[in-house]
């Protein structure tokens, strides 16, 4: 079964990379499997190198960690063992009990949003679920408690 996955989208530079690690930190202290998932826009990319956003997920305790451009997937996950492929295909991300998405914005997925302004949230709401904004405009983004009790609340509906 796929779990919950929430986007956190905002403007370039609006600290989605800190907030995914902090909320990925905390989720991990209350006991869930935390998926991450980077979309990058871009062609190629580089996984897993030290200061890249998906080496600081992994580093924050992400136990799968993805990313995604119009030409590349690449994952890294945890695991006891050696894992088959087929089970590698089955396994990216069934058994985390969340999954949190660093950006795509144009998902149809529920989203946390970095917002400065109202004309943000318009922006990056698009007609989706919002679980909650964090900014200027909502939650502050120091305010991690409340966030992750907001994304506790969407995911057991």
């Amino acid at each position: 079964m796929t779990p919950p996955v929430i986007c956190i989208v905002g403007k370039s530079k609006s600290e989605k990379t800190r907030l995914m690690e902090e909320l990925v930190k905390e989720l991990k202290s209350r006991g869930l499997r935390v998926g991450a998932l980077k979309h990058h826009k871009h062609d190629d990319f580089e996984m897993d190198k030290e200061g890249k956003d998906t080496w600081k997920y992994a580093k924050a305790g992400a136990d799968t960690v993805a990313i995604s451009s119009p030409v590349k997937l690449a994952v890294i996950k945890n695991v006891k063992g050696e894992i088959e492929l087929g089970e590698i295909l089955d396994r990216y991300f069934a058994d985390n009990d969340i999954v949190l998405a660093d950006g795509f914005a144009l998902s149809d997925k529920p989203r946390i949003i970095l917002a400065d302004s109202s004309g943000d949230i318009e922006t990056f709401k698009r007609g989706c679920e919002v679980v909650a904004v964090v900014g200027k405009t909502g939650l502050e983004i120091n305010d991690i408690d409340s966030i992750v009790e907001r994304i506790l609340g969407f995911s057991k509906r």
